[in-house]
């Protein structure tokens, strides 16, 4: 049975012949009722005081919920941001050797194009000296036939009988 403090200050008791001082009894009760009602007051403001705290750990619990499930999330996007970093820097690295031994083929071509043009370009210089060589030895015989007490031969400047063909794809021979 749960008493409150005016139920003990309203508190009756039976008269009895030599019984208690009923001043002291009602003093007493007052002082009870007092403390009683403090007590009252106190474990309401316990009570209170419970849930208001149960409310902000219930907040700090939601909080820490919170902090927790966006480190996680923060921590995942770090390793897809990694990942994906990664994959395009191999995918560039991939792209880069590509379009480099793209480039090394192509001048390799371009080296074999150029081979090429020089070795034509020395045969032709070469069909040029002979065609040179023999204007000068037809130009010479009509000089000798024609003009002989004029013209005095002379030892040829060039001869491309004995000529070293190999010569043709020597690079430093221009």
């Amino acid at each position: 049975m749960k008493f409150t403090p005016l139920d003990i200050q309203r508190r009756e008791f039976e008269k009895v012949f030599r019984g208690l001082e009923e001043s002291e009894v009602r003093t007493f009760l007052h002082e009870v009722a007092g403390e009683w009602e403090e007590l009252l007051a106190e474990n309401q403001k316990a009570k209170e005081e419970i849930l208001d705290n149960r409310e902000r750990l219930r907040q700090y619990q939601d909080q820490d919920r919170i902090f927790r499930e966006t480190l996680l999330q923060a921590q995942r996007t770090r390793e897809d941001v990694l990942e994906g970093a990664s994959r395009e820097r191999d995918l560039i690295i991939r792209e880069a050797q590509f379009k480099a031994d793209e480039i090394i083929r192509e001048a390799q071509q371009h080296v074999v194009e150029l081979q090429v043009q020089l070795r034509s370009l020395k045969m032709e210089r070469l069909q040029f000296l002979r065609e040179v060589e023999s204007l000068m030895d037809r130009t010479r015989r009509h000089l000798q036939e024609e003009a002989p007490d004029l013209y005095v031969a002379a030892s040829p400047t060039l001869n491309l009988d004995n000529l070293d063909l190999s010569a043709l794809d020597d690079p430093a021979d221009q």
